[in-house]
């Protein structure tokens, strides 16, 4: 629980940042995934003397490697176009949706238990996910973004189960580092990096700002990957848990105040992710 609490903050921070990126630094999916990649890459290598360098020379180790290529880049450039529709906030709703695919694949391939406790607490999270995404539906033209919204999702869903199905042949981090290199000069024609900042609103400070916010997203990284080592369902979690950190964010401020089913949604939102936290204690 303490690990996803704190990839809960590093990745909060993340997701701000990445709608500063697409709303007013106005930075397309591929400039966006060009810095995501790029961005990380330094500071997955400061992390990697201090993390677990498995590596087998095979080629499914190399399979691995393109397929977290691949779910990353569906992720970054997928997103880039969400938000320009949808809120931070909305958009962690929608990924709940991976809490059912999530709970399952544990229990079908990797022999966790059935728990109607905990189907129960997940039922419940996703009626308040449902809620939220209603809530913003007059806003939001489902129609241009229905596409990207469903490879978001899947890629989500996808980098958490990649992650446990090679951690046998490369370690998580490494798997990722190789990941983002591929990525990142696969992306250069496309992001064209050097006119960037020329192109951008925010200019060379939305560029510098974006490439910060990396470290913490390495660092969120590398925690996910443990969680998504451990349990598939938990990893899921992860992103509920940032929808509710982002709720109290906007409750500070008045202009981003939940009201109706917005915050009712919240609010049930909040009680089936507690429960389900609860319900793995008490059957532990």
């Amino acid at each position: 629980m303490l690990l996803m609490t704190a990839v809960v903050a590093l990745y909060t921070i993340c997701s701000l940042n990445d709608k500063y990126a697409v709303s007013k630094a106005k930075f397309n999916g591929s400039q966006l995934t060009f810095l995501m990649a790029a961005g990380t890459v330094p500071f997955l290598a400061l992390l990697l003397p201090f993390s677990d360098r498995t590596f087998t020379l095979a080629p499914i180790t190399f399979v691995f490697i393109l397929l977290i290529a691949a779910s990353k880049f569906f992720e970054f450039s997928m997103s880039a176009k969400i938000l320009e529709q949808m809120s931070v906030f909305e958009l962690k709703a929608w990924l709940g949706l991976t809490l059912f695919l999530s709970y399952f694949t544990d229990i079908i391939m990797y022999d966790h238990k059935i728990s109607a406790l905990k189907i129960l607490c997940i039922l419940v999270t996703v009626a308040g996910l449902v809620l939220i995404a209603v809530s913003g539906r007059k806003k939001v033209d489902y129609l241009k973004i229905v596409i990207p919204l469903i490879v978001y999702i899947a890629a989500k869903f996808g980098y958490g189960f990649i992650m446990k199905a090679a951690e046998k042949h490369i370690s998580s981090t490494l798997t990722l580092f190789f990941a983002l290199i591929i990525l990142a000069v696969v992306m250069i024609p496309s992001a064209k990096p050097l006119s960037i900042a020329a192109g951008s609103p925010e200019g060379k400070k939305g560029v510098l700002i974006v490439i910060l916010c990396k470290l913490p997203n390495a660092l969120g990284l590398l925690g996910e990957n443990a969680v998504a080592a451990r349990s598939l369902t938990n990893f899921s979690f992860i992103q509920p848990m940032i929808l509710i950190v982002i709720l109290m964010l906007d409750f500070v401020r008045k202009s981003t105040r939940p009201t109706g089913l917005n915050l009712a949604g919240s609010i049930v939102c909040v009680i089936g992710i507690l429960g389900f936290q609860a319900a793995g204690l008490l059957l532990t």
